[in-house]
C-alpha cells in the first residue's frame, strides 16, 4: 500500500478497525483477485483474526468456491499486503442485503451526545498527519459519527457489548446481529463438512456430531444434492464426486452400494437432473 493508505492504516487505532479497511480495500480489487465471473456471485464482507468471510448469492456458488479455497488465499495474499488471509469461510445469501438490518430493525433511534473535550483533541491527534484539509474533514465527521453512535449504545444497554467483537449491542443479547449471523453460518459449515465426509448421514445422525435444527440440516443437505447432482449431469464430476452424489441419492455407506447401483443412479442423474 502507498501514500494515503498507509497514512489511513496507521491512523485506525485497533486491529478491528485495519480489517475493515482490509475490506474495503479487497472490495474494490475483488474482480482482479478471482475473475469477472466469480466476482459476479461473491464478496468479502468480513475479516476476523485472519479468517476472510465471503457471501456468496446462491448455495452451489458457495459449495462450488469452497473446492477452491486454497486458490482464493493465494490470489488475495498476492494481491494484498501482509498476507492478511489465513482461512475462507463461504456464506449464502443476497450480496446487497447480506449485512442490511431488516425495515423495523433500521428505525432504532439513538439518542447521540456531544463529545467531551477530550475526545473531540483525540480526534483532531489522530488526524494530524492529514494534509489534505478536505479528506482530515470528512475523516473528522466520521470519527464524531463512528464514536457518538458507540457511546449512545452503551448507554441505551448498559454498557453491554457483543462478546465476540466488542460492538456496543442494540438489544439485550450476548451478540450483535452480525455475529449472530456469523455464528449461524459458522454452523452450517459445519454440517457442511460433515455431509460432505459422510454423505449418508440423516438429521438423527448428525445430532451426534453437531447440534442443529432440522430446518438448517435440510437446507444445507439439499444445496449439496444441487452441487455434486450438476457437476454429474453435466459430465464435470470425477469418481469421488459420482460416488459422493450416489452416497447423498440413496443415503447409503459406501459398503452397501453394488457398483451396478451406483451406475444406475448416475445415469439417471445424467438423464434426469
Amino acid at each position: 500500500m502507498e501514500g494515503i493508505e498507509r497514512v489511513l492504516l496507521k491512523m485506525l487505532p485497533n486491529q478491528e478497525g485495519r480489517n475493515k479497511y482490509f475490506i474495503f480495500s479487497m472490495q474494490s480489487k475483488w474482480e482482479q483477485i478471482c475473475g469477472a465471473n466469480v466476482a459476479k456471485h461473491s464478496k468479502p464482507v468480513r475479516l476476523e483474526r485472519k479468517v476472510l468471510y465471503i457471501n456468496t448469492d446462491s448455495s452451489v456458488w458457495a459449495n462450488h468456491l469452497l473446492m477452491m479455497k486454497q486458490q482464493f488465499i493465494n490470489n488475495i495474499n498476492r494481491v494484498m499486503t501482509n498476507d492478511p488471509v489465513k482461512d475462507i469461510k463461504f456464506f449464502t445469501g443476497s450480496i446487497e442485503n447480506f449485512l442490511q438490518l431488516p425495515k423495523e430493525e433500521q428505525e432504532v433511534k439513538l439518542n447521540f451526545k456531544p463529545l467531551t473535550e477530550s475526545e473531540k483533541i483525540f480526534i483532531r491527534q489522530a488526524l494530524v498527519n492529514i494534509n489534505n484539509q478536505e479528506l482530515q474533514k470528512k475523516l473528522a465527521h466520521f470519527r464524531k459519527v463512528c464514536l457518538q453512535r458507540k457511546k449512545a449504545l452503551l448507554i441505551e444497554n448498559n454498557d453491554m457489548k457483543c462478546k465476540y467483537c466488542g460492538a456496543a449491542l442494540i438489544e439485550k443479547n450476548d451478540l450483535c446481529r452480525v455475529c449472530q449471523r456469523y455464528e449461524k453460518e459458522k454452523l452450517r459449515t459445519e454440517i457442511v463438512s460433515i455431509l460432505t465426509s459422510e454423505p449418508w448421514l440423516n438429521y438423527n445422525d448428525c445430532q451426534k456430531y453437531v447440534k442443529c435444527d432440522k430446518m438448517l440440516f435440510d437446507s444445507v443437505k439439499n444445496s449439496l444434492k444441487q452441487y455434486y447432482y450438476a457437476k454429474v449431469y453435466n459430465n464435470q464430476s470425477d469418481i469421488r464426486e459420482e460416488m459422493t452424489a450416489v452416497m447423498l441419492k440413496t443415503g447409503m455407506q459406501p459398503d452397501k452400494i453394488s457398483e451396478q447401483l451406483a451406475q444406475n443412479i448416475i445415469k439417471g442423474l445424467r438423464r434426469k437432473y
